[in-house]
C-alpha cells in the first residue's frame, strides 16, 4: 500500500507540473504582441508641393533674311547656355492601389506655378563675325506653369513608398523678342518686336519616396525631369519700315528641359 500511495502521489505531482507548464506556455502565447499591420496605401489623395526648378535651353537663333545686303548676319546660340533657377509650387492628386502586398501602382495629376525666367541679349554681327555697334537682339522665355499626368510604380518598405513615375507633361511659356537696329546701319532707329504665350507638350520622368506619417498624412520628396519637345518660331517686321530691313526677321526658341526637386504633403482619404 505504501508503494501504491507513493506512486499515486508522484503521478499527481507530474500532472500538476504538466498543467502548470501548459498554462505558462498559453500565457506566453497570449502575451506575445501581434505583428504590426501592413500600411494601407490604397485610396484617393490630394495635397500640395513646393521646391526648386532649373530651366535649360540649348540654343536660340535669330535670322535676318535681308542679309547680306545690309551687312548683318544670322545669330545662332543667343548668349551662353546656362541653367536658370527658380521656384515651383502647386497641388497634386491621384489614386494608389496596393497589391501583393508590398507593391503599388497609381496615377497622379499635378500643376505647378513657376518663377522660371530666361532673358538673353546679344549684339548683332557683321558677315565677318564682328559685333555691330547700335544693334542688339533680346529674347526671353518665361515658364509660367508646368503640369503632368503620370503613372506610378513602387515598393512599400519601412512604412515608406519608394517609387518611379513618368507620363505626359505640359508647359505654359511666354515668349518675347526685340531686335534693335540703329546707326551706323540705319537711321532712324528701328525695332522688330514679338510677344506671345503658348502651351507646349512633352514628357516627364522621375522618382521619389513617400512616408506614411499617419494613416491619412503622407510626406514626400521627389525629383522630376521635364522634356518639352517642340521649340517655337516667330517673325515680326521692323517698325518703322526701313530700307535694308524690309523682310521680317525670324526668332527661334529651341526645345528645352526643366528639372524640379520638391517636397510635398498629401491627405489620403
Amino acid at each position: 500500500m505504501k508503494r501504491i500511495a507513493i506512486a499515486l502521489l508522484a503521478g499527481v505531482a507530474a500532472a500538476v507540473s504538466l498543467s502548470q507548464g501548459a498554462s505558462a506556455a498559453d500565457m506566453a502565447l497570449k502575451a506575445a504582441p501581434p505583428p504590426p499591420p501592413v500600411p494601407v496605401w490604397t485610396g484617393f489623395y490630394i495635397g500640395v508641393h513646393g521646391g526648386a526648378a532649373w530651366q535649360s535651353a540649348p540654343g536660340w537663333n535669330y535670322l535676318d533674311p535681308n542679309a547680306p545686303a545690309n551687312g548683318l548676319a544670322a545669330i545662332t546660340g543667343i548668349s551662353p547656355v546656362d541653367d536658370k533657377e527658380g521656384g515651383v509650387g502647386g497641388i497634386q492628386g491621384g489614386y494608389n492601389w496596393q497589391f501583393a502586398p508590398n507593391w503599388l501602382v497609381g496615377i497622379e495629376g499635378d500643376i505647378s506655378w513657376t518663377s522660371l525666367s530666361d532673358h538673353r541679349t546679344v549684339p548683332m554681327f557683321s558677315a565677318a563675325g564682328v559685333p555691330v555697334v547700335g544693334t542688339s537682339v533680346a529674347m526671353s522665355a518665361n515658364t509660367e506653369w508646368l503640369s503632368s499626368v503620370r503613372g506610378k510604380f513602387g515598393f512599400i518598405g519601412w512604412n515608406t513608398l519608394w517609387y518611379a513615375t513618368g507620363g505626359v507633361a505640359w508647359a505654359n511659356i511666354e515668349y518675347s523678342a526685340t531686335a534693335t537696329v540703329g546707326a551706323p546701319v540705319v537711321a532712324p532707329l528701328t525695332q522688330s518686336n514679338t510677344s506671345f504665350n503658348t502651351t507646349k507638350t512633352g514628357w516627364v520622368l522621375g522618382g521619389g519616396a513617400e512616408w506614411m506619417a499617419t494613416t491619412n498624412v503622407l510626406l514626400r520628396v521627389e525629383y522630376l525631369y521635364y522634356g518639352i519637345n517642340s521649340g517655337n518660331t516667330a517673325s515680326s517686321p521692323f517698325n518703322p519700315p526701313t530700307a535694308g530691313l524690309l523682310i521680317p526677321p525670324t526668332y527661334t526658341w529651341a526645345k528645352y528641359n526643366v528639372q524640379v526637386a520638391r517636397v510635398g504633403l498629401s491627405y489620403k482619404f
